[in-house]
Order: C-alpha cells, then sequence, then structure tokens
C-alpha cells in the first residue's frame, strides 16, 4: 500500500497532490487510497447525478474520475469537453443563417455522445457479431473508421460534419448523423441497450469542468443550452448509459440563464459542498499516510485508531498540533479552528494549509517533528494565503474581471466587522474608479458572491470570535438589508489588513467542528 502512494505523499507535499490531476489516471491503487469516501457528496454520487457543481478546488474532478475505481459503471468514456464543445460551437454558428431550437442543439449531443458510446463499446466483448456489425456499419457510414481513442472518433465526426456542411451549408446536421442508409443511429443505438440490459452492465460519460468557458460567445452558448437540455433528459432510473458534466459553481448562475428550462435541465445536479468535519477525515487520512512513510514508530504509538470516525481523525491530528494557539491579534484559539477558519471550506485550501505547515518540518528526519510549532503553523498560514485568494479571483475572472484590484482599494478600508452604511462609503471613496459600475448592489454582490464577505450571524458572537455567514454556505444568494452588520472573510482579511490591527477573528459558519451541517437547512 506504502509503495502506490510513495510517490505522491512527500516530505515536500506531506498531505499529497492538490489536484487529482496529478495523480496519474492509471494508478488507480493511488487514486483509491487517497479519495476520501466518508462524506455525505460520495453518498449521493450514488444517485447518478447528471450535473455536479462545484467550486474550484471542491473536487470536481476527482469525483468525475472516482468511476475508475469504485465499481459503479462498467465502462466508462472520458470526454475532453473544451475539444468536443468547441467543434460543436463552430456546428452551430455554421448553422445560424436559421432558426436554432435547443431541441435541435439536444439532439445534435445526443448523437454525438452516443458515437463516443458506440466507439468504446465496440472494443469490447459485450455484444455478438450481429450486434458488433450493427455498430460498425454505422459508424463506418459517419466516417469513424477505427477503435482509436475517443478524441480521434470526435476529430473524424468534426470533420466530417465541416465536409458536409461545405456540400450543403443548409443541410441538417442531426440528421445527417443519424443516418440515411440500411443501418441507422437509432438501429446501433437501439443494439447497445439491449447490449447493456441483457449483460446488466452500465456506462457513464464523463465531461469534465473548464477553466473558462466563453459563455459570452454565443455558439457557445447556444452548444451548452443544447448540452444541458440532454444531460437532464439522462440519468433515469432505467438507463443504462449515463453522463456526469462537471460545471464551477463561480458561473452557475449564468448556466441557470443560459439554460432554456432550468427546473429539468438541473434536476438531477449534485452541489459539491463540505463540512468541516469532513475536510477533518480527508486531512487524517493524508496523515497518517504521512506518518506511515516517514515516521512509523510515532505512528504505532498512536495507533490504533478508526479515521472514519471523526474523533479517532481528531486524536490524530491533536498528537501532531499544539491544543491551541495565539493569533497574530493575541487572541487564543484551538489550533484546528485557526486552520479551518482559513478556508472556504475546500478540500484544496485545507490540502494546501497542511501541506505549507507540514512542508519539511524542522528540515530533517533525524527525530520527530511534533508537535507542529505554533510559529510552523502561523507562518505556513500566512505563506499560501496569497496563492489561494489568487485562485479564488481568478476562478471569478469571467464574471467579475475587476474584483481583485476593488478588493485591493476597499477591503484596508474596512474592519473585521462593519456595517453597511461603512460599505456604501468605502465603495463610493474607493471602489467606483476600479470596480467598473457604479452600482453599490453588483459591488455587494461581487463581494458576497467571491466569500470576500459576509453577514454576521446575530446573537452568536463572542468576546474572542465574530462569527459570520458566507455565501458559499447557503442555496441561494445572500440577500441583505440596510441593518445587517457584515464581517471579512479570514482569507481575505489575511491578505487586505494591516498587522496591526488587534480585532476579534471571524469564524465562518461551518468551519467550526461543532457547526450544525449547513447542508440539513437547504431547500430543494
Amino acid at each position: 500500500m506504502l509503495n502506490t502512494i510513495s510517490p505522491y505523499i512527500t516530505k515536500d507535499e506531506p498531505f499529497g497532490p492538490i489536484d487529482s490531476i496529478d495523480i496519474d489516471s492509471n494508478d488507480l491503487g493511488a487514486l483509491k487510497l487517497l479519495f476520501e469516501q466518508h462524506n455525505w457528496t460520495y453518498k449521493n454520487l450514488r444517485n447518478r447525478p447528471s450535473i455536479i457543481i462545484g467550486r474550484r478546488g471542491s473536487g470536481k474532478t476527482y469525483y468525475l474520475r472516482s468511476v475508475f475505481f469504485d465499481k459503479q459503471y462498467d465502462f466508462y468514456t472520458e470526454i475532453r469537453t473544451a475539444r468536443v464543445l468547441g467543434q460543436m460551437a463552430r456546428v452551430i454558428q455554421r448553422m445560424t443563417k436559421d432558426a436554432v431550437f435547443p431541441e435541435t442543439v439536444s439532439e445534435l449531443w445526443e448523437t454525438v455522445l452516443w458515437i463516443s458510446v458506440f466507439s468504446e463499446v465496440r472494443k469490447s466483448s459485450l455484444l455478438s457479431e450481429d450486434d458488433l456489425y450493427v455498430i460498425s456499419a454505422y459508424l463506418e457510414s459517419i466516417n469513424v473508421h477505427d477503435s482509436g481513442s475517443v478524441d480521434s472518433v470526435l476529430l473524424n465526426l468534426a470533420a466530417m460534419l465541416d465536409d458536409e456542411m461545405n456540400k450543403n451549408p443548409s443541410g441538417e446536421v442531426a440528421e445527417i448523423l443519424r443516418g440515411y442508409g440500411r443501418i441507422t443511429f437509432d438501429n446501433a443505438k437501439s443494439v447497445v441497450v439491449d447490449g447493456f440490459e441483457k449483460s446488466k452492465k452500465t456506462f457513464v460519460i464523463l465531461m469534465d469542468s473548464l477553466d473558462d468557458f466563453q459563455l459570452d460567445i454565443d455558439s457557445v452558448a447556444r452548444s451548452l443550452q443544447g448540452l444541458l437540455k440532454l444531460v437532464g433528459s439522462m440519468n433515469k432510473p432505467r438507463d443504462v448509459v449515463d453522463v456526469r458534466f462537471c460545471i464551477p459553481a463561480e458561473i452557475y448562475h449564468r448556466f441557470l440563464k443560459i439554460s432554456s428550462n432550468p427546473n429539468k435541465d438541473f434536476r438531477r445536479a449534485l452541489k459539491l459542498q463540505w463540512t468541516a468535519g469532513e475536510m477533518v477525515l480527508l486531512g487524517a487520512q493524508r496523515l497518517m499516510f504521512y506518518l506511515a512513510l516517514y515516521y512509523q514508530d510515532f505512528l504505532k504509538s498512536i495507533f490504533p485508531l478508526d479515521l472514519t470516525k471523526r474523533a479517532d481523525a481528531l486524536k490524530l491530528f491533536q498528537a501532531v498540533l499544539p491544543e491551541k494557539i495565539t493569533n497574530q491579534s493575541g487572541f487564543q484559539e484551538e489550533t484546528m479552528s485557526y486552520i479551518l477558519r482559513h478556508t472556504q471550506l475546500l478540500p484544496r485550501h485545507f490540502l494546501m494549509l497542511l501541506n505549507s505547515i507540514f512542508k519539511n518540518p524542522n528540515g530533517t528526519q533525524r527525530f520527530t517533528p511534533f508537535p507542529v510549532s505554533e510559529d510552523r503553523i502561523l507562518s505556513g498560514v500566512r505563506q499560501v494565503e496569497e496563492f489561494m485568494i489568487g485562485e479564488i479571483f481568478v476562478a471569478f475572472k469571467p464574471t467579475y474581471p475587476t474584483a481583485e484590484e476593488t478588493c485591493k482599494r476597499c477591503l484596508p478600508e474596512l474592519g473585521h466587522k462593519f456595517t453597511m452604511g461603512d460599505l456604501h462609503r468605502v465603495f463610493t471613496r474607493h471602489g467606483k474608479a476600479v470596480f467598473e459600475s457604479d452600482s453599490l448592489f453588483e459591488f455587494q454582490r461581487m463581494l458576497l458572491e467571491i466569500g470576500a464577505v459576509g453577514r454576521v450571524i446575530p446573537g452568536k458572537e463572542k468576546d474572542v470570535y465574530i462569527k459570520g455567514n458566507f455565501e458559499y454556505t447557503v442555496s441561494h444568494e445572500l440577500v441583505l438589508s440596510q441593518d445587517d452588520e457584515l464581517c471579512v472573510h479570514p482569507l481575505f482579511s489575511g491578505i487586505f489588513h494591516g498587522s496591526g490591527r488587534q480585532e476579534r477573528p471571524v469564524y465562518p459558519y461551518g468551519s467550526v467542528l461543532e457547526d450544525e451541517d449547513y447542508r440539513e437547512s437547504f431547500d430543494d
């Protein structure tokens, strides 16, 4: 087991890669070992969501790739979203001389995605020779001549569509792919569905998210509208071919506007959100591997532990971290709470912080460097805060291109806690010049959406901390009133506030282990 993960759990990255893409997709043993399954999201994957919504760093790609090892499906194919979306957008662009309906685009997407299924099934022993003939004959008729990768299949398909549209610009693209000959798309699809049903096998099509979907391009938006319509109709109880399509939560509201029927298109969507307790389980799993590789005797002294239980996961952390630390403002905090409140409840944030804190502790392996020093924890958090903030700004750049510069101008002028009047004054004096909008409401929306500002929870304040609700832990947009008090998220105050202020720390709701699971209060 340790040999499997040793390339990934190192002295430089004690908690392993922060991005699952850094783990070789063929290294199934490592993918499975580093994947924490005891959480709400993984359990809900059994409901076969067709859309997975998550912020950058929430684990979208990891959950997409969990089919590599969890045996939920017998077959899968992974489609490069950027490539196929670009090809579809070009087709749509050439179709726009006539009316293009979402149903037409959805039908085109259905044909394209099923062709990728056909090409994979053709390589397997699932079908009889007669059924394989039907599949091969159909694929040959649309210029898919071999059993190469799905990328080459879709490339051949794109070349054929370009050629057909050059010959007949007003031709129905979907009809071309459906086929006019003796063996049609419907024949091929029926053969594959029957084969899956008889053998009790299932298939899933994987489509990962993109950093920038370029939604402002009309042909891209139309293509996505059709894709959303298709995926919303898939993954029904009796279906044998499913789809998992990932979209970024940072632009989820823009996808809702693109959709021709959001209630139908997103009815089988799963939103990736984490609790502090779940992140502790994830961290403890990685910590156990790190100790097993580099500090075996120390690990033996604190085992046995059941790291699927939160209490035991905390015991493991308590063995390597001091119980409490004194923060930069002189307030004493529980160490794990201090670390967790500097995240936006994203696994990537938590792993980045832990890697920074534990990286090469004391630079030697000759003695056990635990508990980690208080200075190491404080400096470890400081060293990655700016990088974490930068990732947030990049993720929201398609929606708020001036967010970073606006925060630089405005947040230093605000305390950890402030009023709506303070926010209005700061926007007028410092924000308008760089935000590229005179709207106070849009300014507030930006700060709330990126998680820089939250609403103070009445009655939850203590002498030693401020409790705030941030939009990433609610199922809807936070709506502010003039009487609300607001607070700055610790990540943002760490970067944009002066070091001389002695202010109470802000605890985002959900970042304390004792907080209730905020997902249980969501209205579906």
